[in-house]
């Protein structure tokens, strides 16, 4: 049976509940499950009688048994089955399915087929895809990391038969399974282990493992703070010291305030509460044997907020940092906006003693859309698919050549490597995020060490104009001119002000007139600074948008033009990003934006710069409109060739 016919399956037997006695989409994910785990059953059992079965079993569905004989096998088999699975099936999940209509036409779907010959892989991504749609309906995607996500950490992590591999908050076990998909089964397999908070998920997790081919048992239900609780509760389940390899995104956006649990962490003694993501990387790392890998999903404040040095201490002590893979924005929308990286450590061990080069890239496609769904790029692969727009490819096609060669390895554009430690004596030097270290950092500092002419700071040219108004009580119901972030344009300059009534404007804003600067404190690598031209002379901003204005004694001095094409530049983005901080929504300050230095030349070499600047603009909107054109054109012959193919079809 191949993927299509196993999904169609699948679907099939999930209509037959809802067209019986109806229930939830999440009973009827959940009575799937439990006939699929019957039919598995009923082949081992019938193997165990006769020997393998070239056919498909059929001690649960004869031809000519009633309903109710062929539910009363199947629930006979059932019982069977979890008697000698422990505890996989408490708390309710040990109760067979009532619809005995439902039950009867599932058994029958499951008839022709053997699914114990169906390959691990079919039956595994079919039920990855199945829970997956069941949750999402039910808004609990926060369970699941996306899967290019987990395939990508995966082929990071490079796992190994021999290893013993934990994801210590599993939810459905995409990471454990993931692992194993990565190796040729085979009598040695690696042993993985996986623990989960939530009943019910754990429950999907020890089906998913099944269907993998994986134990069942390998699954733990942790109750109370789960993988984060003490030691005493947690060490049945997941022992220190002795995990190869961790795969994990755990939740990290959440407080634990269980006083006794917290006491037994290093970064949570003597507190109330502690954000989960910063106990589950020491956790891990307890977990961890020597030499052992942990490749995990943080949220950037683990690596870059002053709040977490307690954490970054014990990871620069007791770990090797080996890699930091910077996500965009994007990675888990909708469900969270948090601003999160990879982060891969080594334990330190007899094999990885001293800290070494770290391996950081800065992802900006991860194919995935701002709602979640796929983003994929205009060129298809060899078989005609869509491909996803991803930098992921690249970022693993250098990992591997930098695992491999050293120092030797040819490495992408988006990807470097750096020795953290020479940033070490820096205020803010226990930083981990990969924005910290970004060429375009040293690359800026160069630029201006060679700069022939003289250097200023933007503080120095511009006075910062962010007095906050309401704008309807200066107004009243008059309409303004308003320019919010969304009016901006990335990294063109290019802007649109909208017209609209003093009234809807609820908040806070700027004022912002002719000749001032706006520069977006928030996401400042989207380089959102305009320019605001003499024809709009008055207008309200978001207060996101810091207004420069330039200081009187400094007009005969400085173009003001010229320092906005400057602050969209590498030049200043070089003196910015490492000072970028935040999850969510991550910004800089004034004190940062005001401290960058910019070469300044005499006033009539700047306006000759913007000039040809203007010149090079106008040459790209000019390309854009006409590539704008041509796709127009293209995407009229096709409609008009597929219209022409379907009239010669249907004039015959």
């Amino acid at each position: 049976m191949d993927r299509r016919e196993f999904k169609a399956l699948a679907q099939a037997m999930s209509k037959a509940l809802r067209d019986s006695e109806g229930g939830g989409i999440m009973e009827r994910f959940e009575d799937v499950s439990k006939m699929l785990f019957v039919k598995m059953l009923d082949e081992q059992e019938v193997d165990g009688l006769r020997g393998p079965s070239k056919g498909a079993p059929d001690v649960c569905w004869r031809d000519g048994d009633n309903e109710r004989t062929v539910y009363e096998r199947c629930r006979a088999v059932w019982h069977r089955g979890i008697n000698g699975q422990g505890s996989i099936f408490r708390n309710g999940r040990g109760a067979f399915p009532r619809d005995v209509r439902a039950v009867a036409e599932m058994a029958a779907l499951l008839s022709p087929y053997r699914l114990t010959s169906t390959p691990v892989d079919v039956k595994g991504a079919v039920y990855e895809e199945l829970l997956r749609d069941t949750f999402e309906k039910n808004e609990n995607q926060q369970y699941f990391t996306p899967r290019v996500i987990t395939e990508f950490m995966v082929q990071l992590a490079q796992p190994s038969a021999g290893d013993r591999i934990c994801d210590p908050a599993c939810g459905s076990g995409g990471f454990l399974v993931a692992a194993l998909n990565a190796l040729p089964m085979g009598d040695l397999r690696p042993e993985v282990v996986g623990a989960e908070v939530d009943e019910r998920m754990a429950w999907v997790a020890r089906i998913n493992m099944i269907l993998h081919g994986g134990l069942p048992t390998a699954i733990a239900h942790l109750r109370g703070a789960g993988s984060l609780g003490r030691w005493a509760d947690v060490g049945p389940s997941l022992d220190r010291d002795s995990f190869n390899l961790i795969l994990t995104n755990p939740p990290f956006g959440s407080d634990l305030t269980d006083r006794r649990a917290l006491a037994g962490f290093r970064t949570g003694r003597g507190r109330n509460s502690r954000r989960r993501g910063v106990l589950f990387v020491e956790r891990c790392i307890d977990l961890l044997a020597p030499d052992g890998r942990l490749v995990i999903v943080v949220d950037d404040s683990v690596l870059n907020s002053s709040s977490n040095r307690d954490l970054r201490q014990i990871i620069r002590q007791e770990t090797v940092v080996e890699a930091v893979i910077s996500l965009p924005d994007v990675t888990f929308m909708p469900y969270s906006t948090a601003k999160c990286s990879i982060l891969v450590l080594r334990k330190r061990g007899p094999a990885h003693r001293t800290q070494g080069p770290v391996f950081m890239a800065d992802v900006s496609e991860v194919g995935i859309r701002p709602n979640g769904d796929a983003l994929y790029a205009e060129e298809r692969d060899e078989n005609g698919m869509p491909v996803l727009l991803s930098d992921l490819p690249e970022v693993l096609e250098s990992w591997v050549s930098y695992t491999t060669r050293g120092a030797d390895a040819p490495l992408s554009g988006r990807v470097y490597v750096v020795d953290i430690d020479d940033y070490s004596d820096e205020p803010d030097g226990d930083r981990l995020d990969a924005f910290y270290f970004h060429p375009t950092r040293r690359e800026a500092h160069a630029l201006l060490e060679r700069s022939r002419h003289p250097v200023v700071s933007v503080g120095e040219a511009f006075e910062v104009a962010n007095d906050a108004v309401i704008p309807e009580a200066v107004e009243g119901d008059a309409s303004i001119e308003w320019l919010g972030l969304g009016d901006i344009e990335s990294r063109t300059g290019t802007y649109v002000i909208s017209h609209l009534p003093a009234s809807r404007i609820r908040s806070a804003a700027h004022v912002f007139e002719s000749g001032d600067i706006l520069f977006s404190k928030l996401r400042p690598l989207l380089r959102k600074t305009i320019f605001i031209s003499e024809e709009d002379v008055h207008g309200y901003c978001s207060a996101e948008l810091l207004v420069l204005r330039l200081r009187p004694e400094m007009q005969a001095r400085v173009s003001a033009k010229y320092i906005a094409y400057l602050l969209r530049s590498d030049l200043a983005l070089g003196q910015l990003i490492f000072r970028v901080t935040g999850i969510g929504r991550p910004r800089v300050s004034t004190s940062a934006v005001l401290g960058v230095r910019l070469p300044l030349p005499d006033l009539s070499e700047q306006e000759a710069i913007v000039s040809t600047l203007e010149g090079a603009e106008e040459i790209w909107r000019e390309r854009r409109a006409a590539a704008r054109n041509a796709l127009e054109a293209a995407e009229e012959g096709r409609v008009e060739s597929i219209a022409k193919a379907v009239d010669s079809l249907t004039s015959h």
